[in-house]
């Protein structure tokens, strides 16, 4: 939230009241402008409470992490978290298409509510499918969690990477074809 959310957030308020015509008529990238545009600073304490909370599990862990495991984390913490940009612009893309992505935003919620609190390692069959591949926020939380204690397989790490990757490409063209399908509100 500190970063990003916000910005992201307003996506689809900005497409039906015409003020996405500001940001593509300026220069440079509209999605990083509105991506960076309202960046949080009272949300930062949350990250410093979000340290302590982890800081706190790994002293109840009671196991030796060595600075290889905190790099580790941190790299999957950062790709996780381009991950669930790209999950958020996605869907926040839906308003291009169509005119309320409000039912979509609630089964996310819903889904990013239930996966923060269950990790994706207890997911099977049909819900693995829906919260690791269709909507990943099952591996959101559990691939870092799992570099950190040692317990993130190889096979985990290239899935982790591929997912990243593959939601990048999605992410890339959803956003290029909604601002094609784009008619101005003032048009």
């Amino acid at each position: 939230m500190f970063v990003y959310f916000f910005g992201i957030n307003g996506l689809p308020q900005k497409i039906k009241s015409g003020d996405m015509d500001l940001y593509l008529t300026k220069p440079g990238s509209p999605l990083l402008r509105m991506t960076f545009e309202r960046i949080n600073p009272g949300s930062l304490p949350l990250v410093g409470m979000s340290v302590l909370i982890i800081v706190y599990g790994v002293h109840v862990l009671d196991a030796p992490i060595l600075g290889g495991a905190i790099a580790s984390y941190i790299f999957w913490l950062i790709l996780m978290t381009i991950l669930f940009y790209e999950m958020e612009v996605i869907i926040r893309s839906v308003c291009f298409f169509v005119l309320s992505n409000a039912n979509i935003t609630r089964i996310e919620e819903a889904g990013l509510e239930l996966c923060m609190k269950i990790p994706g390692i207890v997911f099977y069959g049909g819900y693995k499918l829906l919260f690791c591949c269709i909507l990943p926020y099952g591996i959101m939380a559990t691939i870092p969690v799992q570099s950190l204690i040692g317990e993130l397989s190889v096979l985990g790490a290239v899935y982790g990477i591929f997912i990243t990757a593959f939601f990048t490409v999605v992410t890339r063209v959803v956003w290029k074809c909604g601002i094609r399908c784009y008619n101005s509100a003032s048009s």
